[in-house]
């Protein structure tokens, strides 16, 4: 019994101290918790050889790996847990990851270059619950990528430069149940997008450039629980494309650029039957409404239609946040929606900021017609900041001062889009603001709402000139 004692002893110092055996240089193997090869931060440029083939978890992260080859982990069939993160890694053998069934977690996040997977890379880990890819680079994932990898719960793709996901690519992954996609560039959210995905609990959208989000998009969401859209370039989110949500709890839509009309209604009804946490959703048109919370306002308040010019978005929020751009794209695509068409008239859609459409266009012209022209004057300050619309995208700050100092004789002449062509109306002596000049196409004459008031848009000499450059 004594000697068993001792061979017991034995045994279990020979498990708690580290392996010297059939271990890669640089390397620490250990036998418990699992056989481990512990890689990491050791400056390796390569995969090491002579893996032992009993190894269940390697960690390789923080190195200077560049490649890994369909041979580098071919004899680890027990592989459960592998760490590539943080390497330099801009290739992946097709055949990488081929013949380990058993493993659970791969990390191959914070790999800047690698910025194509191959459609296979990923085929044959049919017990793979965890899958990191974010930071990689990716502009986008092949089809079918993700086919088979039923036992996937956790998939990051964050902080990647995705552009779009191709329909039904999460189709297989049933299992899911987190799903990072925040800090792309993702502009729609497709009907198929998220097919598939009937238990999934978390979904996050935040930070990209979703301007739009089609009507059966959460149609298999009904598990849903957090939904995260904030920071994107929303104006309009029917209650129609929310109502699969049956089981959300979280919801955050904060940043965008709601537009708070008739164009809301179908949301603002969502709201009254939704029971969970949900953040503010601040109004940016009309004028009168801007700031204020959507889920707040009253039913009058979403009556008739304002005009929604296009909007100048940020990159992830409308408040203060760097790396503006230009949005090219109509937000509301490119039909006018039905609320915003009288029932006589359907073609006539009225400029302004907050003025209404009403049922009789013959009133309506009549009221107009009596309207008296008042602009106040523009401070300094609020033409610097003026974002403009045009091809040309936003214009510096020195063009307003350029048209001031304009002759006024090199103002061409200008016209009401409804006056008669015969007649034609001098341009004011004074010159206007870029805003006013420079606004949709150079050649076109089209009539502007400022203050309510009907007034000629001027086209002068210095625009064209501008738009043909």
């Amino acid at each position: 019994s004594f000697l068993r004692g001792r061979l017991l002893l034995l045994v279990m110092w020979l498990n708690l101290v580290p392996q010297t055996d059939s271990c890669p240089a640089k390397c620490v193997c250990y036998s418990e918790p699992r056989p481990t090869v512990a890689c990491q931060q050791q400056g390796l440029f390569s995969i090491p050889t002579e893996i032992p083939v009993r190894s269940q978890r390697i960690f390789l992260q923080s190195n200077k790996l560049t490649v890994v080859q369909s041979t580098s982990f071919s004899s680890c069939h027990n592989l459960t847990v592998l760490w590539l993160y943080s390497n330099n890694i801009s290739y992946i053998d097709a055949r990488a990851f081929s013949g380990l069934d058993k493993l659970e977690e791969l990390d191959i996040g914070d790999n800047n270059n690698l910025r194509i997977i191959s459609p296979t890379a990923f085929q044959g880990l049919t017990k793979l619950h965890t899958l990191h890819l974010h930071r990689c680079g990716l502009s986008e994932l092949p089809v079918k990528v993700f086919r088979g990898m039923f036992s996937l719960q956790y998939l990051y793709l964050q902080d990647n430069n995705i552009l779009t996901l191709h329909d039904e690519t999460f189709l297989d992954l049933a299992n899911l149940t987190y799903l990072y996609l925040h800090n792309n560039k993702i502009k729609i959210v497709t009907d198929n997008m998220f097919r598939g995905l009937i238990n999934l609990d978390r979904l996050l959208l935040h930070q990209n450039r979703v301007i739009y989000v089609q009507p059966r998009a959460f149609s298999d969401l009904g598990k849903l629980k957090s939904l995260f859209l904030f920071f994107n370039n929303l104006t309009v989110l029917t209650g129609e494309t929310m109502d699969p949500l049956v089981s959300l709890q979280y919801l955050r839509l904060n940043g965008n650029q709601w537009i708070c009309d008739c164009r809301a209604r179908t949301l603002w009804d969502w709201f009254k039957r939704f029971k969970g946490s949900s953040s503010e959703l601040e109004c940016y048109v009309p004028e009168f409404l801007a700031g204020k919370d959507l889920k707040r306002l009253k039913s009058e308040d979403l009556e008739g239609c304002v005009e929604t010019p296009q909007i100048q978005t940020s990159l992830f929020s409308s408040k203060g946040q760097p790396g503006k751009f230009p949005s090219t794209e109509s937000p509301l695509g490119e039909t006018i929606p039905r609320c915003c068409l009288g029932d006589n008239d359907k073609s006539s859609i009225l400029s302004g900021k907050s003025r209404q459409i009403t049922n009789n266009p013959l009133k309506e012209k009549e009221n107009i017609s009596k309207t008296k022209y008042k602009e106040q004057e523009r401070t300094k300050n609020e033409t610097q900041h003026k974002q403009n619309d045009g091809p040309l995208g936003t214009l510096s700050n020195t063009l307003g001062n350029s048209l001031e100092n304009l002759n006024p004789d090199l103002i061409d002449n200008m016209e009401s889009s409804t006056a008669s062509n015969k007649k034609k109306k001098k341009c004011s002596k004074k010159p206007k603001s870029d805003a006013h000049c420079i606004k949709g196409r150079a050649s076109s004459l089209e009539v502007s709402n400022v203050n309510n008031e009907l007034v000629p848009k001027i086209v002068c000499s210095l625009c064209t000139q501008l738009y043909r450059v």
